[in-house]
């Protein structure tokens, strides 16, 4: 019989839970609260119903993460699948690196999981305005320096327009790129945009921002 690794579940005997490595526990914990979190609510809700979602106790829930404010923080920015956690490739043209850039954060903000993780921001932010600061910092201002970076890099080669204001045109970039794709996906009014729907409004927000 082969001696369980690190990287594989220990075969649990009869009677008893599977052991996990410290990353399987913490991703299990984090998906589980993000099912929760969207299907009930931050406010509603509880630890419990996160570990038994899990699969774990309550114990050890806590012995990872000591409350549902760290836990909530944790889960915005810890499951690694944003393009500026994983995004290691530079184009050597300006103008292409800054396409690539931009579709990119589109596509992963349109997703059903952001989706739903924006609306779950929204309906909680007055009641719960650390939430939002948390998500600000963990996952808007890096995307905000992911396309920043592209957007200083054209201008420094001279690809689009003369500007001095690069967090504004970063701005205002991704909000035509996201458009109405982005409000009709969050108010459930509209069919879900197509990947080609997507490429198309980002080319159009180059374009009309005069890359």
């Amino acid at each position: 019989m082969t001696k369980p690794t690190s990287d594989q579940p220990e075969k649990a005997k009869p009677g008893r839970p599977p052991v996990y490595t410290e990353q399987e526990r913490c991703q299990r914990l984090l998906r589980a609260a993000e099912e929760v979190f969207t299907s009930t609510g931050y406010g509603a809700a509880t630890m419990e119903e996160i570990a038994k979602s899990a699969g774990m106790s309550k114990k050890t829930l806590y012995a990872i993460y000591p409350d549902k404010e760290h836990l909530f923080a944790a889960m915005v920015g810890g499951l690694g699948d944003s393009p500026w956690e994983n995004d290691t490739t530079q184009a050597e043209d300006a103008g292409v690196e800054l396409r690539r850039r931009l579709h990119a954060m589109v596509q992963f903000i349109m997703t059903s999981r952001q989706v739903r993780l924006t609306r779950l921001l929204i309906s909680e932010a007055e009641r719960t305005p650390k939430l939002a600061r948390d998500f600000h910092d963990r996952v808007i201002s890096k995307a905000r320096r992911y396309l920043g970076e592209a957007v200083e890099r054209a201008r420094d080669e001279g690809v689009g327009p003369r500007i001095d204001d690069i967090d504004q045109m970063t701005a205002t970039l991704l909000g035509a790129a996201l458009a109405r794709n982005h409000l009709g996906a969050l108010f459930g009014r509209t069919p879900k945009a197509t990947k080609k729907q997507l490429e198309d409004q980002v080319d159009t927000a180059l374009r009309l921002l005069g890359y």
